[in-house]
């Protein structure tokens, strides 16, 4: 029994010592959604978001067209804009779903938080997505890190 509680024990304390030194990983999530009319769609297809500044209220697809497992790079530059650049299947959404709806909103979440809500006007066949607004700089340092990260990871493959 002692044998026992001395080997848990030291299990224990060895996974501690393990976690001290590991620093957990911080995440970003980006969800780039288009307005709908929701007609047909159920609450699961749907949902609503607050745009800002004026606290309008619209319906947008609940799933994304991209999010950051697209994100290939990110490039801020001196004046605060915010360059979001796309793989393939980002780039193939972002054109698709850009051309299909032009007049209604493009919404672009950082963490849950509108930070970019144009009407689209044009199509986007570039896979680059400006911000014209200045992000904070732990987020865009995220959403670098993720870049790469995802960078590396298809070229694993």
């Amino acid at each position: 029994m002692r044998l026992t509680f001395l080997l848990v024990s030291l299990l224990l304390l060895t996974v501690q010592a393990a976690r001290a030194g590991h620093t957990p990983k911080t995440e970003i999530f980006l969800r780039v959604h288009v307005q709908t009319g929701g007609q047909g769609l159920s609450p699961q297809e749907a949902t609503t978001v607050t745009i800002p500044p004026d606290n309008d209220t619209i319906l947008v697809r609940a799933l994304p067209e991209v999010t950051e497992h697209n994100l290939v790079d990110v490039k801020a530059d001196a004046s605060g804009e915010v360059r979001l650049f796309f793989d393939h299947q980002g780039q193939v959404n972002l054109n698709a779903v850009t051309a299909e709806n032009q007049g209604r909103i493009l919404v672009v979440m950082i963490n849950g938080v509108v930070v970019y809500a144009p009407t689209i006007d044009e199509q986007i066949g570039t896979g680059e997505l400006d911000i014209p607004r200045q992000l904070n700089p732990l987020a865009i340092k995220l959403l670098q890190d993720t870049a790469q990260q995802n960078v590396k990871e298809a070229n694993r493959k």
